[in-house]
């Protein structure tokens, strides 16, 4: 009988401790956590990596890799980003833009074409292809900006001619940065010429590890990297920033 007791005991203990254990488990679950589950169930090709609350109830920030989408409770709604207009603040690029740093100091800048304005004091880098128009916008912004040292990252992504002339500008002896500068603003044709060493093809290995798609691709010294064209108050903007 006080076997019977004993073993009795026992399983009301476990049955106890598998309860708490599930109570436990539950307890943990958050209405984030349970978001995410059910975005990895309903969209499996998307590699959604976390989910966590923004200012607004009900709507959540959803990461995948480098990027974010916001989305709402139900998990069927999608946005690309959330702006407070009084205080003007874009969210969505404020956080792509932390997700996305770049150590620059890990960048191999002697691959790079440098073009000096200035004290050259504040650092950037620009992946560009000489073929670009707003490639040619943007250095006609850049050529504006005081105090600059611009490390361009030539890269031929629009055919064979944007190759060529990448090549030719990596080749050149002289002072690269004015032959880049007249041959983008100016228009000059450089003479074909090709190397051993050019870097354009270790530019566009790095260009699309750093995620680029197009051109341009900027990166600050602060390591805030922005894809596409920006002008010349942003520019100011993210110089500025530590």
């Amino acid at each position: 009988m006080q076997h019977i007791f004993f073993k009795h005991m026992r399983k009301s203990q476990l049955l106890m401790l598998v309860l708490g254990l599930t109570l436990t488990v539950k307890s943990f679950a958050t209405p984030a956590t349970d978001l995410l589950d059910k975005l990895k169930k309903t969209y499996p090709n998307i590699p959604f990596s976390h989910v966590v609350e923004t200012p607004v109830t009900g709507i959540y920030e959803a990461g995948f890799g480098k990027d974010i989408l916001y989305v709402e409770a139900s998990g069927t709604y999608f946005f690309p980003t959330m702006v407070n207009m009084i205080t003007k603040q874009n969210l969505g690029e404020d956080r792509r833009a932390e997700l996305n740093k770049v150590n620059f100091s890990d960048l191999p800048l002697k691959d790079a074409i440098k073009v000096v304005n200035g004290d050259g004091s504040r650092e950037m880098v620009v992946f560009s292809d000489p073929n670009c128009s707003y490639c040619k916008r943007l250095e006609q912004v850049l050529s504006n900006t005081k105090d600059t040292t611009v490390y361009v990252f030539a890269v031929g992504i629009l055919g064979e001619d944007s190759v060529k002339k990448a090549n030719a500008i990596s080749c050149a002896d002289g002072d690269k940065g004015k032959l880049w500068r007249s041959m983008v603003l100016e228009g000059k044709t450089i003479p074909a010429k090709s190397c051993d060493n050019s870097p354009v093809t270790r530019n566009l290995a790095l260009f699309q590890t750093l995620g680029f798609q197009g051109t341009p691709g900027i990166v600050f010294k602060n390591g805030t990297v922005v894809k596409g064209f920006i002008d010349a108050p942003k520019i100011e903007e993210l110089l500025a920033k530590k």
